[in-house]
């Protein structure tokens, strides 16, 4: 069975009090008899003076006879059409509220005070009467018309129903906001409106108080939904009745909002009702924000955290400190653990780069001291799923957002498992020379020759030539000496070995190469190639070449410069 919305309909009984519809259609009627209006008694002057309230006035009574019409088309129709026609009939009432307002400002609005101009008052004063009137028609009617749809429909059935009770309520809100604009303007025309607005103070108090009502059902019902859902999470149908009983919520909170303001232009008091739309819907408006309401508001928080404190703070202080003491656990067993690791990799007989240690020991004390902070979490009440799923969106937002860092992060990788160079090893790439300072797996730290200090991104050194100067343990020296085409080239060659032989940081396997190499412009080009330690590289390089200089000056070898033969022809003409 079909339950209604029961909607006060005081003000139906007090406003109807003053104005009977068969006087107020004998009245038209009446005047339908006299074909001359008021303002064609008169010259033209006048005629054209008070024109636009004939037109008002035509536009109201024309108004009325559609309604007749209308009602006549309403009660020979059935079914859908009637349901049409019933609609179009609220309107056309609320139309006639509408011009016969519009009516009674442009009369109030005149300046003259002759003959005529009282007769449109009095014109004036008959319709605004009849306002009440037809406020209370409108509100009768549109009452009968609003029903609650059962619980049992589908959530698009709900849906659709509950849509159609939005739009009546909206007519209703209109027909009311129309009477209060009546009831102000019937007091420049000195009317005795106190019973009207009484009456309409009433309704509009019980109607706020039955809208409360319908809210907070509402909510229950949500709540009951919701519930549901925890049962049986990702249900279709609950899904969607959720979303449209939290819709309703919006409306009818909304619709609430709208009746307080009326009953606020009417000096009613709404704080109560206020704090009930800020708890359903959230939302802060300029009306909530009113000093009253947010006093309550903030007079009944502070009662409910005192309340908290009281009963709640032991258990929280407890669970506090219990969050900070599994926090100080995990943080020192995190240091145990990379100490312990440190510890171990060094001894290790694994030849494994500083980066891969380093980034070994990083994410081991990293990831213990992540679990502490997830189960002192728990210890909290806090809900570890939503907060893994969150911190996943996150890091989706945070990776597009650092594309180039995570290609940085991606060459990183590369270096750490390839190893083309390690700490301390003396490398040429990216376009930087120098000895590798400290790795990570976003950047290099290069130390050059001179002792600058520069970062390269790791994503720049992966795609350049990577040249490891000291990666293997032995290097050879290329060297060139040139002597004079004159000396004598045994004695140079032999010079030159025992040169390489006497220094005793030159290794014997592989042996040193010792050979003219190159019959040059200036000079005659021998190569001397020994080999050595990578750590002697530069002792041994320097000390070969002071060495062959002061044993050629002893031995009589020399070392020409650079020559140029010029000749010379005299020419004669």
């Amino acid at each position: 069975m079909r339950t209604r919305l029961k909607l006060s309909l005081s003000l139906i009984i007090l406003l109807s009090l003053n104005v009977s519809v068969t006087k107020l259609f004998a009245d038209e009627s009446v005047e339908k008899s006299n074909n001359s209006a008021p303002a064609k008694t008169i010259s033209g002057k006048s005629e054209n003076k008070y024109k636009d309230l004939d037109e008002a006035l035509a536009e109201v009574k024309a108004q009325r006879r559609e309604i007749d019409r209308l009602q006549r088309r309403v009660t020979k129709s059935e079914g859908l059409r009637k349901e049409v026609l019933e609609s179009r009939l609220d309107k056309a009432w609320l139309n006639l509220l509408k011009l016969g307002l519009k009516f009674a400002n442009k009369v109030s609005d005149k300046k003259e005070k002759d003959a005529l101009k009282k007769e449109f008052q009095k014109k004036a004063v008959k319709i605004l009467e009849s306002q009440s009137y037809i406020t209370s028609t409108v509100i009768g009617r549109i009452d009968n018309r609003i029903k609650i749809p059962e619980s049992d429909l589908t959530a698009a059935e709900q849906a659709v129903q509950y849509n159609k009770i939005y739009e009546l309520m909206a007519d209703l809100d209109e027909a009311n906001q129309l009477l209060i604009d009546s009831l102000a303007v019937s007091k420049k025309f000195g009317l005795d409106m106190s019973q009207q607005e009484k009456a309409l103070k009433d309704y509009l108090d019980n109607r706020a108080a039955d809208i409360s009502i319908f809210l907070e059902l509402t909510q229950t019902e949500l709540a009951g939904i919701n519930a549901g859902l925890s049962a049986i999470p990702g249900d279709a149908e609950l899904l969607a009745k959720q979303n449209i009983v939290q819709s309703r919520i919006n409306k009818i909170a909304a619709t609430l909002g709208e009746v307080l303001n009326m009953m606020d232009s009417l000096k009613l008091e709404t704080t109560y009702y206020r704090q009930q739309i800020l708890a359903a819907t959230g939302e802060i408006t300029t009306e909530v924000a009113d000093v009253s309401v947010m006093t309550s508001l903030l007079i009944n928080w502070s009662k409910k955290l005192t309340n908290a404190i009281v009963e709640e703070g032991p258990n929280l202080i407890f669970k506090f400190l219990l969050f900070i003491f599994i926090l100080y656990i995990f943080r020192k067993l995190s240091q145990l653990v990379q100490r312990m690791l440190t510890k171990a990799l060094n001894r290790s007989q694994l030849k494994s780069s500083e980066l891969l240690r380093n980034m070994a020991v990083s994410i081991s004390g990293n990831f213990i001291f992540l679990l502490g902070i997830l189960i002192a979490l728990s210890q909290l009440g806090i809900s570890l799923g939503p907060l893994l799923a969150g911190l996943g969106v996150v890091g989706f937002v945070i990776g597009f957002a650092l594309q180039d860092s995570l290609s940085n992060f991606a060459s990183g990788m590369m270096i750490l498992i390839y190893r083309p160079f390690d700490v301390g090893d003396l490398v040429e790439t990216g376009g930087v020379f120098g000895t590798v300072h400290d790795m990570s797996l976003v950047n290099t730290t290069i130390m050059t020759l001179d002792n600058q200090t520069i970062v390269v991104p790791n994503t720049k050194i992966w795609g350049d030539v990577i040249k490891n100067v000291t990666a293997q343990k032995n290097r050879r020296i290329d060297m060139v000496f040139g002597v004079s085409y004159t000396d004598d080239i045994e004695k140079t060659e032999q010079v030159l070995a025992d040169i390489v032989a006497g220094n005793d940081k030159v290794l014997t396997d592989p042996e040193p190469v010792i050979h003219l190499h190159e019959l040059a412009d200036s000079s005659v080009n021998f190569v001397v190639r020994p080999w050595v330690n990578r750590d002697d590289y530069w002792d041994v390089y320097w000390d070969i070449t002071r060495s062959v200089k002061m044993r050629f000056d002893q031995e009589g070898i020399s070392i020409p410069f650079p020559q140029r033969d010029v000749h010379l022809y005299n020419t004669t003409s």
